[in-house]
Formats: C-alpha cells, structure tokens, sequence
C-alpha cells in the first residue's frame, strides 16, 4: 500500500503544530466520507485513505493479553486485529508530518471515532494516556474556541465517554450522543456531535433510485435538527446503497456512513457535495 509505506517510514518525525481555529460560516456542510468500523478492512485506515476517506472509526477494548496494558481494536472483544496506537495513532503521526501539518496535505480535517466497547476507569485512563503523546490532535478546552489539529477525536460508544468529557481540559477529544432531541442543549466543547442510529428514524431499506418523499423529510429534519443546535452529525447502520448516500449528500449529513469504501467513493465522484 502506498500509504502504508511512506508512513511507516516516517514514524518519530516531527510534529506538527495545532492549527486556528476555523469558522465554518452559515453555508450548508460538505458532507465527508467516513468508513464504519474501519478496523475491520484488510488495512486499517489505509483502505480509507486509498478510498480518499476524511473519518473513520476505531472500537477499542482494554488489552492485557501481553502482561502490559494498552488498547486492542475489536468489534465483540479479544481476539483483537490490532492497537489503536499501532493501527491508527502511529500512523495518523506519521502522514501528519509527511505532509506538512494535515493527513492528506491539503490542510483539511480529519476525524478519527474512537468507541470505547467498555466502561470503566481503566480503559478510560489508558485512552487519555495514549491520545496525551500526540500533539497533532484538536485540543478542546471547557470554554472558548478549539484548537485545531489535523486530526480531530471524537468519542461515541457507552457511557464512559460521558465521564472522560468531564476530565481537566484541554482534552485531546470531545464526544457524540444519540438520541436526537428537540430538548438537547446547544452544543459546547464537551458535546459536539450526533451519532445516531438510522432505524430509529426512518424505515427506508435505500433500494430504488431515491429516497421516498417522507422518509427523505424525516432524514432532513433530523439533519437540520442536529445542525440547530451546532452538532455535526453521522447517521450509523444506514442503507450501505448509492440511493441512500445520495440522500445524506444532498441533506447536508456531516458524515455519511459506508462498509462499502470504494462504493461510497464512486457515489461521491459521481454526485459530489
């Protein structure tokens, strides 16, 4: 792999420097591309990055196999296909300082889902332990602007994501939560993101060519509703089908969920936001 082979030789390079903050503006979001349970392609990250995917996502699990602790990679626990340090953080680091401050070189954000599959203490101190030695990452402190990084971490999963947020800032990561709420407070550092499981709210299989009529008002209410209360949103579990990436595209969904890398990629090609 291309990618694979520039970045591990670049492992220990330089770091880069957190970026400004960025003002999105009032405009509609550019959807990205982001690759569901990532992990479990033939190569972690890379596949996405072939695939020119800006997200993906890591489920993470403690690992003690080895008489040491860290994070092992997982959807239902051990065996794990990896670490998250080995698989992903290492990596990330490496096409950072390759590239001059960003993954891709062109300065834009990346995003990297870590889900935590337990909930406990442990895994939680050795989350923050491994994410503290990068310094690439987006830093959110409990009020005022992020400092942009290239990469940018965003919890979902079980409730220990909750308790990490209220760690000392700045913290390397801010969280998700689902369900959608018309009641949810605006969004702040801590809270910054939807992940919301898509049978909740539609019913639509994503066969045919488009989205129904009132299934595709449901998904834009939704959308919108996340983005009024200034969350970036991810719909997870959806149609793995063009007709539905079509519709988060054309919906303004912040992160359009696929298993199928290059499917996905060719719908954005074709249709691109």
């Amino acid at each position: 792999m291309r990618w694979l082979a520039a970045a591990l030789l670049l492992l220990g390079c330089g770091k880069a420097a957190p970026k400004p903050p960025v003002d999105a503006g009032p405009t509609k979001p550019k959807s990205v591309k982001h690759a569901h349970n990532d992990y479990l392609h033939t190569h972690p990250l890379f596949d996405a990055l072939d695939q020119k995917f800006e997200s993906v996502e890591a489920d993470i699990w403690l690992d003690t196999s080895d008489g040491g602790v860290g994070l092992g990679l997982a959807h239902d626990g051990p065996p794990f296909v990896g670490s998250l340090k080995d698989l992903y953080l290492d990596p990330l680091k490496a096409l950072v300082a390759m590239h001059g401050g960003s993954v891709y070189g062109d300065g834009k954000d990346f995003y990297l889902w870590i889900e935590l599959k337990e909930s406990d203490a442990a895994i939680e101190d050795e989350l923050a332990k491994e994410l503290a030695d990068y310094d690439f990452l987006t830093l959110f402190p409990d009020t005022g602007e992020p400092v942009k990084g290239a990469v940018t971490v965003v919890l979902t999963g079980g409730s220990g994501k909750i308790a990490m947020v209220n760690r000392p800032a700045p913290r390397p990561y801010t969280r998700d939560g689902e369900p959608y709420s018309d009641a949810d407070p605006p969004a702040d550092n801590k809270w910054g993101y939807y992940a919301v499981f898509y049978w909740d709210y539609l019913v639509w299989a994503g066969d045919g060519d488009a989205i129904p009529g009132t299934q595709g008002r449901l998904l834009q209410q939704l959308i919108d509703g996340a983005h009024s209360k200034g969350r970036k949103i991810r719909v997870y579990a959806s149609p793995d089908t063009p007709a539905f990436w079509k519709a988060g595209i054309a919906d303004g969904e912040d992160f359009v969920n696929a298993d199928d890398l290059a499917g996905l990629e060719a719908t954005f090609v074709a249709d691109p936001p």
